[in-house]
């Protein structure tokens, strides 16, 4: 089932799919995608492209569709990218009050790392951004997020081999809840992995 228009996630499902254009941007894409996804999915989710001995998949399939309006950070950034049009990518949720990945999102992850690994991304960075809910103090929650990116940072060097220079990680707390929904709502307890190509200056 996909509703348009507004933002939401099934039960079935355990991370949704962040589109986040760079210059001249407007709005931005959520979508949904399975913790289960393969690697021809993940790419995807990364670069907007279907890869080799990949089947171009169906927009319907990643789930609900709402526009989002770009955060700061991200819409001044208008140096042209050379191998992705946007930066975009997807987050994975954590349960509450944990920084802790679940070995179904450890799997993911190892997927994850393959993909970044592919000559396509090879020399791509990873901005990984921690989020949380509401529930709980300012302070409290920021350090959250901090420990919930750096996890997932963690486990991409450790487990999948990236280079820590390719990864940035940064720690919003309860700021920038998901639209629409409520700033308790589990699916805010996130770390959005973003793709990005590289500039002069690297990652």
């Amino acid at each position: 089932m996909v509703l348009r228009g507004f933002f939401w996630c099934f039960a079935a499902f355990s991370a949704c799919f962040l589109l986040v254009p760079l210059a001249g941007a407007a709005s931005a894409e959520v979508r949904e995608l399975p913790v289960n996804a393969d690697r021809c999915a993940i790419f995807f989710a990364l670069t907007g492209r279907v890869d080799a001995g990949c089947k171009q998949p169906d927009p319907d399939g990643y789930g609900a569709l709402r526009k989002l309006s770009p955060e700061p950070a991200f819409s001044k950034q208008a140096a042209p990218l050379r191998t992705m049009a946007e930066e975009q990518g997807y987050f994975v949720r954590f349960a509450f009050n944990s920084d802790q990945l679940t070995e179904e999102y450890s799997a993911h992850l190892d997927r994850l790392a393959q993909v970044l690994g592919s000559v396509a991304l090879q020399s791509s960075c990873l901005k990984l951004v921690g989020h949380t809910d509401s529930v709980g103090g300012l302070a409290y929650n920021l350090k959250l997020s901090e420990k919930r990116a750096s996890q997932v940072a963690a486990y991409l060097v450790a487990k999948g081999g990236l280079l820590p220079a390719r990864l940035s990680t940064e720690a919003r707390g309860e700021t920038v809840g998901l639209p629409g929904v409520p700033g308790a709502h589990p699916l805010n307890r996130r770390v959005e992995i973003l793709a990005k190509s590289q500039t002069g200056d690297g990652c």
